[in-house]
């Protein structure tokens, strides 16, 4: 029989885990009256929702239409709403009458980023835009982007601000985050299209491009909406006027309040250019910029992988940042290799999924790894991109996210398939190829591997596939794999196969993840992300961003993004990656000599109980340390580093309701270093205590905060952190609450559903809202059988749950629910709701040359999201 394994993603699904929180609580019930089974659901401390969403069973609508009814939200926050114009989107309380504008009231302080994430695929016929209006309710500035999926704005001064969503077209959901002044990039998408109110541009000006071939005939077009030029070279882009009538007219229309009629007037050029984009032989319009103004810079993606200073991989790179000798194996779902961050990294790969119902590229094994997707319906996790990119994305080159290696490449193996399924056999070739063994391809990679990666794993595997392994580690390739993410000390394969580097995955505070497995097989940990805390304050769950793609528009057209997920398949690459690095520093670096390394403590940070333990192995992961250990082992003697002070987290937020956190101050370099003093410029809310430190200073310490006879309001601070050799500047926010404010944090009315898996048919469904800060479902008369539980909110009212904008939870994984069997009542199935959110890269697509493979076994797919009980389509508004 042939094994299925399955990739260990969010937090992944392991086949047949049935074992996977056992229930103790009796089964004497019948049949006939069936089984209980009862869970409840968290939710992120920052999160909130529009308080009149479309749904029809969502509590009693509040408006928040204008500034006098404005809703009052957290900062930062990430907050989940729906708007639509009259008569746009599904039936529901808002349809007829519409709902265009949601207006938030919020303290800001300088600096902070506010994106919009449009939930809809089609923004051209879905078209929101971005207002902030100063404490008077005067439009202050706007991101008013056309056809973007996000509109974003950076925070000139500090105050208290109202915070608009208009609906310009058409209706959708949408995601709404405020963080930290980081050097956030604000997306890409947003950056190509954007129109900002308070960037700098000619007034009654537009720079245009007219198609060639109907130049004339859009030339005559623009003049009737109030734009002329004296140009009429239509092969280039043309300098257009408006009319200053046009101009006022448009400016008059609005309903918005502005401080001067220079705003106003910039408003309206900007609407204008919005309307000639949306003309047919207008292939670019854009402001004509006095001076182009870049709000962060265009490559600090960066600034969002926290996880890589907590592995001191910066200190790294002051050593190597790679080689393009060393190649890491990816055994995976593939790799999209043609993402512009991995592209250029790609080296010879294979397809080894055997299986064509379920490879999803309509044949067999063949030599293309690409990755098309693992969903039917769109929607695909993109794993193995979301890998690769952690390994090895095209770093420092002005865009995207960062990878471990720079010049490190990846070989795309591809064994996992359509819901990210594969079976042991086709995994085991993947291992003999990247080794340079015989398999079943027929063929053998002109280089082998160095190093593989594999974030997949299942509770059994054959002896075969331990043989294969040891196999590749004596041919030089070190194994790493994912320890999966069952929070059980039960082994998951491969990554307890001897000679496989197993990992353990820590959230932001250095804990072990509350998915991850760990055990006697644990050798190393790294960061696998949390989906429900922001303790860094930068408007985004503390999960790990890599790249990714986006089918939801179908998988002719994928868009290449990036994305966040968590899990220990999220944690094994950054090991892989760092292990690269060591490769690059010495090449002589063997399976071998590594386990040395790793069993003396040379690369790692011994976190938990002194020595090994089960929870990280060895430690957490050093890349610093790694690549000195491995450069030192090359020159037979000591490599010396210079010493830097680094913070782990780099930035504290303590929202509404935190009192307390941990920062970690550590030792980047090899020589020596004291922290010399702390302060900080809080005028007395803020404190730091040492809790364990050494001599030097160094550890973690206490930062606490007291809100008493503090205003309601925003508050910030810097903990300046001083060393004998560099300086930390430290930034904390905090929120105090109006007496009348709620502290409590929410997705939205949620529909809980238990679903047969092998149909997607919603079997049950509870209705819940969220009190003291968590949901509890709760459902009865359930037949024996096995079943997966998803959870979310519809504010749509389409009958549908989890599509994009909307919040999404499931039993253990978000991306692929995890199924669990029922021969008995079942309690404590507990998971996390949220809001997702990816950055698109909208310029890239790419067009697959297969068609969709069928699925002959009548397998039913929710073609929007997970379909409730009854269709709200229907309902009345």
């Amino acid at each position: 029989m042939k094994r299925k394994i399955i990739y260990l993603f969010f937090s992944c699904i392991l086949f047949n885990i049935s074992a996977c929180n056992e229930d103790t609580a009796s089964s004497t019930s019948s049949t006939t009256t069936g089984y209980t089974i009862t869970g409840r659901i968290t939710v992120s401390a920052n999160t909130a929702n529009d308080s009149d969403v479309n749904d029809v069973n969502a509590p009693t609508a509040v408006s928040n239409n204008t500034v006098q009814t404005a809703q009052s939200i957290t900062n930062p926050v990430i907050l989940g709403g729906y708007v639509n114009v009259a008569g746009a989107g599904s039936a529901g309380r808002s349809k007829t009458s519409g709902d265009t504008i949601d207006t938030y009231q919020v303290d800001l302080r300088t600096g902070q980023v506010i994106n919009l994430f449009i939930g809809e695929s089609d923004v051209s016929s879905n078209d929101l835009d971005l207002y902030l209006l100063d404490v008077n309710g005067q439009v202050y500035d706007a991101s008013l982007g056309e056809a973007t999926k996000t509109e974003s704005l950076k925070v000139r001064a500090n105050g208290r601000y109202y915070i608009q969503v208009v609906a310009n077209a058409g209706a959708s959901p949408y995601i709404l985050n405020i963080s930290q002044n980081l050097s956030t990039i604000v997306p890409a998408s947003a950056e190509t299209n954007a129109l900002i109110l308070s960037d700098d541009f000619a007034t009654g000006e537009a720079i245009v491009k007219l198609d060639e071939e109907n130049g004339l005939q859009a030339q005559s077009t623009l003049y009737r909406l109030g734009a002329y030029t004296e140009n009429t070279d239509a092969s280039r882009r043309m300098l257009f006027s408006f009319e200053p009538d046009s101009l006022s007219v448009q400016a008059n229309s609005t309903d918005m309040s502005f401080a001067d009629d220079e705003a106003r007037n910039k408003y309206a050029t900007l609407m204008r250019i919005k309307e000639l984009r949306r003309q047919a032989n207008v292939s670019e319009a854009t402001p004509n910029y006095y001076l182009q103004s870049y709000r962060v810079p265009n490559d600090t993606y960066y600034n969002l992988q926290w996880h890589y200073d907590m592995i001191n991989l910066s200190q790294a790179w002051d050593i190597t940042t790679g080689s393009s000798n060393v190649i890491v194996a990816v055994i995976d779902t593939g790799v999209l290799v043609n993402h512009p961050e991995l592209r250029d990294k790609i080296t010879q790969g294979y397809d080894f999924i055997a299986d064509r119902t379920v490879a999803g590229d309509g044949d067999g094994i063949d030599s293309n790894p690409n990755d098309v997707g693992d969903s039917i319906t769109g929607g695909s996790s993109f794993h193995g991109s979301h890998v690769a990119g952690t390994i090895a994305a095209n770093t420092n080159n002005g865009t995207g996210v960062s990878g471990v290696g720079w010049q490190t490449r990846i070989m795309p193996l591809r064994v996992l398939g359509r819901g990210g399924v594969g079976k042991e056999y086709d995994a085991e070739q993947a291992v003999r190829y990247a080794a340079g063994l015989s398999n079943d391809s027929g063929t053998v990679p002109q280089k082998r591997a160095d190093i593989m990666n594999l974030s997949l794993g299942g509770r059994r595997i054959s002896s075969g596939f331990q043989q294969a392994v040891t196999a590749a580690r004596n041919a030089g390739v070190i194994v790493v794999a994912a320890a999966g993410n069952e929070s059980t000390s039960s082994p998951s394969y491969p990554a307890a196969l001897t000679g496989v580097i197993s990992v353990s995955a820590v959230d932001i505070n250095k804990r072990l993840a509350s998915y991850s497995n760990y055990g006697s097989t644990i050798d190393l940990a790294a960061p696998g992300g949390d989906s429900t805390s922001d303790v860094d304050g930068d408007g985004n769950p503390d999960m790990i961003l890599s790249t990714v793609g986006d089918d939801r528009s179908g998988s002719n057209n994928i868009q290449y993004s990036y994305g966040y997920s968590s899990g220990t398949s999220m944690a094994s690459p950054h090991v892989s990656g760092v292990i690269a690095l060591m490769k690059a520093a010495n090449s002589g670096l063997t399976p071998q000599s590594l386990d040395t390394l790793i069993s003396t403590g040379k690369i790692t940070d011994d976190i938990g109980t002194v020595g090994r333990d089960d929870s990280f192995g060895y430690g957490l992961i050093n890349a610093q340390k790694a690549v000195s250990a491995a450069l030192a082992a090359a020159n037979n003697g000591s490599t010396e580093v210079s010493a830097e002070l680094v913070a782990s987290p780099r930035s504290l937020n303590f929202g509404l309701s935190e009192s307390s956190t941990t920062l970690t101050l550590s030792n980047g370099g090899t020589r020596a270093l004291t922290v010399s003093s702390i302060s900080n410029d809080s005028g007395g809310f803020l404190s730091v205590a040492r809790s364990s430190v050494d001599s030097s200073g160094l550890g973690n310490y206490t930062v606490t905060i007291s809100r008493s006879g503090l205003s309601a309001g925003t508050y910030s601070a810097t903990i300046t952190v001083k060393s004998s050799t560099n300086t930390l500047s430290i930034p904390v926010i905090m929120q105090v609450a109006s007496q009348s404010a709620s502290t409590s944090a929410t997705a939205g009315h949620h529909y809980v559903l238990l679903i047969d898996p092998d149909t997607l048919t919603t079997i049950k469904e509870d209705r819940v809202n969220i009190s003291g800060g968590v949901y509890t479902y709760r459902f009865t008369n359930v037949q024996s059988d096995n079943y997966i539980i998803v959870a979310g909110a519809d504010i749509d009212n389409d009958g549908f749950i989890c599509e994009p904008g909307e919040a999404c939870g499931a039993y253990l994984t978000r991306t692929n629910p995890t199924e669990f069997d029922v021969t008995g009542n079942r309690s404590q199935l507990d998971f996390a709701t949220g809001f997702n959110i990816e950055f698109n890269i909208i310029a890239a697509s790419l067009s697959n040359v297969t068609d969709n493979v069928e699925i002959d076994n009548n397998i039913v797919v929710p073609q929007q999201g997970y379909a409730l009980l009854k269709d709200y389509r229907e309902v009345a508004e």
